[in-house]
């Protein structure tokens, strides 16, 4: 029996989701396809997978991504569905429930160059949302002036609350980053 839940993760909340999902199959509901609120289950032992997410650079049909998902599942690892932003996707894979969490990035290099994949995703994101409330802003005071406001300002917060939630959470992945940066310098 297939079931779909809606729920909402901002993009920096992976390995949130990825708990959600993983507590998901414990109860016997398996992903089996996803989209940006959309999760699709369907009945399967309980316990049996394990699910990962990975935000990757890339579109979901660029060689690069289609080699690496390739590569994941010679390993076994069966790719689930996956959610496409502009120039990156995060894919969601399933696998066998072994008791141990799946490494993806194993060396510290790896790691920090996975989390400056967000970061600079969040840069991107968070300069258009800057943008958007600039512009939005000009329009409802341009508005009001005229004696014509509008729901302009109600955009105007939307952005603006945004752009602030993009910055804090690109506060905690650069920490993130720095964390393993300097845990690099002392292996070296």
């Amino acid at each position: 029996m297939r079931k779909t839940e809606h729920k909402l993760f901002w993009l920096w909340e992976l390995p949130k989701e990825e708990a959600w999902i993983n507590d998901m199959a414990s109860h016997g509901y398996g992903l089996v396809d996803v989209g940006r609120i959309r999760y699709e289950f369907e009945d399967i032992e309980p316990g049996k997978f394990r699910y990962k997410s990975l935000f990757l650079k890339g579109s979901y049909t660029s060689e690069k991504i289609r080699d690496f998902i390739r590569f994941m599942e010679d390993m076994g690892i069966m790719n689930v569905g996956h959610v496409s932003y502009p120039g990156r996707t995060c894919v969601y894979f399933r696998y066998e429930n072994t008791g141990e969490e799946l490494e993806v990035f194993s060396d510290l290099d790896s790691k920090i160059e996975y989390e400056k994949t967000m970061s600079s995703y969040l840069v991107f994101a968070g300069i258009l949302n800057l943008f958007a409330w600039i512009y939005n802003t000009a329009v409802f005071i341009m508005n009001c002036i005229h004696g014509h406001p509008t729901f302009i300002s109600f955009l105007c917060i939307i952005n603006l609350g945004l752009a602030i939630a993009m910055a804090i959470a690109l506060v905690r992945i650069n920490r993130k980053i720095k964390k393993l940066t300097q845990e690099r310098e002392i292996h070296e």
